[in-house]
């Protein structure tokens, strides 16, 4: 099919097509007229969504239309004489229904759908688990074998806990908090666990690089909220039977006067790894890092708008913003949403720390 389009469209203006398969069945014809909104919502720490807007002619939708909750809708874009002549695809994903709404007058029907199988048992499903001498991939490992979900975990810190419980918690909401505190993401997207260190990200050589003509429009932003200058963590070691201190700067911060210090305290209740003092001083250091960086990490960020281009941006992709002044450099994607009908973007980012000086 795309073959036959290809030929036909060459000189043509450029447009964007949508295809949507609704368990399994092409309906891209069926709803072309009446789809008011398609748009993709996909962020770092959280699981994708999607969103649509029809016309409920007749009130199909209310009666032999009626979706279900857990149901699958695939869907790819195509883009055509996009940024060259030809056809470019992309495909948005795997997505099961969560939510149905209705409004009138007009009539309308609005459905969501999530990255993950509303059947899967990590969201909801709150539990009572207890794990000793393990690390964050292990309990990663059993939550996506209890859940039948696939795990792909990219993270240098594994962090290493002598017991940790779970208390009446979802499996997800679980993860989050203990990720959390390590620095590590956790992400849900077509039947896979995700875990990933945003540092591995930031790292990455950016993607594009964006100018003040690339954009619709922009904003940035400094932030002195729960931000500190650096992190003061101390330990009780029952075994050594002392206090184990230690403090963590960083360098200084951009945007700052001289002199402008805020200390974060940590009293670190779980036991780190260790024989002797120095090993579990190596271990705080790095739990210190985390702590610090994750506090800090939005302290410079900014929203941006665009139209999309043939290579998609994916939220941790890593963009360079030029002729903004000393807002200029490399920022990571935290959220994008994008409109499948206009293929505009809408972008939040923040500025990646290490590129401050």
């Amino acid at each position: 099919m795309l073959n036959e389009d290809l030929k036909k469209v060459i000189g043509e203006a450029r447009k964007i097509k949508l295809e949507v398969f609704y368990e399994g069945k092409d309906i891209s014809d069926y709803i072309h007229k009446d789809l008011i909104n398609f748009s993709q919502s996909d962020s770092l720490n959280e699981f994708d969504t999607i969103e649509l807007s029809l016309e409920n002619r007749d009130r199909l939708w209310m009666n032999g239309w009626k979706p279900l909750k857990g149901e699958k809708i695939e869907a790819k874009a195509h883009l055509y004489n996009w940024e060259n002549e030809g056809i470019i695809s992309i495909k948005i994903g795997t997505f099961y229904i969560d939510n149905i709404s209705y409004s009138g007058p007009p009539d309308i029907v609005n459905i969501k759908a999530i990255s993950v199988d509303i059947t899967k048992d990590i969201m909801d499903s709150k539990k009572n688990r207890v794990w000793e001498r393990v690390t964050i991939k292990r309990i990663a490992q059993d939550v996506a074998k209890a859940c039948n979900l696939e795990l792909i975990f990219e993270s240098d810190f594994n962090r290493v806990y002598t017991r940790l419980e779970m208390k009446m918690e979802s499996y997800f909401n679980f993860l989050k908090r203990i990720t959390k505190e390590a620095g590590i993401n956790v992400k849900l997207y077509n039947d896979r666990l995700i875990l990933f260190e945003e540092e591995m990200y930031e790292k990455k050589k950016p993607v594009m690089t964006l100018s003040r003509e690339d954009l619709k429009s922009y904003s940035f932003e400094e932030d002195d909220t729960d931000t500190y200058a650096g992190c003061k963590i101390s330990f009780w070691d029952p075994y050594l039977e002392k206090k184990i201190e230690m403090t963590f700067m960083t360098k200084k911060r951009s945007g700052y006067k001289r002199g402008t210090q805020r200390i974060l305290f940590i009293n670190e209740e779980k036991c780190p790894p260790g024989e002797t003092d120095s090993q579990k001083r190596a271990y705080l250091s790095k739990i210190a890092a985390k702590a610090l960086k994750e506090k800090n990490k939005n302290s410079i960020k900014g929203n941006i708008s665009m139209m999309g281009k043939e290579k998609p941006l994916s939220v941790g992709d890593t963009l360079n913003i030029n002729e903004f002044g000393q807002f200029n450099g490399k920022y990571i994607i935290s959220e994008i949403t994008t409109d499948f009908l206009s293929y505009d973007l809408s972008i939040q980012i923040r500025k990646v720390l290490e590129e401050e000086k």
